[in-house]
């Protein structure tokens, strides 16, 4: 008797653990950013959901310096896509990223930029998107280290629930004049994907 009891709880525990694996796995997510600056650049992208697709690239050649990271998740509870491009060449750098996720429970679409010039103008831009416990969620955010930078991220979420999350302002980096380098974040959304 207390065999079969004991294999009938073992049994029930990974029934539970397969529900709880397989209800994981449906959450479709997509992140990617990309890092430019002079003599370094970097780029990446990760996916997850029953279809997941998650591919970068960057180079650098002759002082012109080029990143993309692009993502794809989807699954039964939607599809996330994720965008990050990013160039830098002489006295300017500039990037951007965007997400989009359209989900059962609701929706998100963000994106951001950043132009800088002088100094080491650096650029970073990325986001991540996603569905977890059945909401949606997501957001953006683009960094510039130089004299003049600018930078930008606008972020819209809606849970179909009836939840709405307006869209971010727009925000613009003042010029800098002065000679040493200024740097700039602007951010959306809980979640951060850099460890920078």
């Amino acid at each position: 008797m207390k065999r079969n009891f004991n294999l009938t709880a073992l049994a029930a525990l990974f029934t539970l653990a397969l529900a709880f694996s397989t209800t994981d796995v449906s959450a479709q997510s997509a992140g990617s950013w990309v890092d430019i600056g002079r003599g370094a650049v970097g780029a990446g992208a990760n996916a997850k959901g029953t279809l997941q697709f998650a591919k970068s690239r960057s180079s650098s050649k002759n002082g012109l310096g080029f990143g993309h990271g692009f993502a794809v998740g989807a699954g039964p509870n939607g599809i996330a896509l994720s965008n990050s491009i990013g160039v830098g060449g002489g006295p300017a750098g500039a990037a951007h990223n965007m997400q989009l996720n359209i989900g059962r429970n609701g929706t998100h679409l963000s994106h951001g930029g950043v132009i800088s010039q002088g100094g080491n103008r650096r650029v970073i831009s990325g986001g991540q998107t996603g569905t977890s416990n059945g909401r949606v969620y997501g957001g953006s955010h683009s960094t510039g280290y130089g004299q003049n930078t600018r930078a930008y991220s606008k972020s819209h979420t809606r849970q179909f629930q009836g939840q709405v999350y307006p869209a971010q302002q727009t925000y613009s980096q003042p010029s800098y004049n002065s000679s040493a380098s200024q740097g700039r974040v602007i951010r959306s959304g809980a979640r951060r994907i850099f460890g920078r």
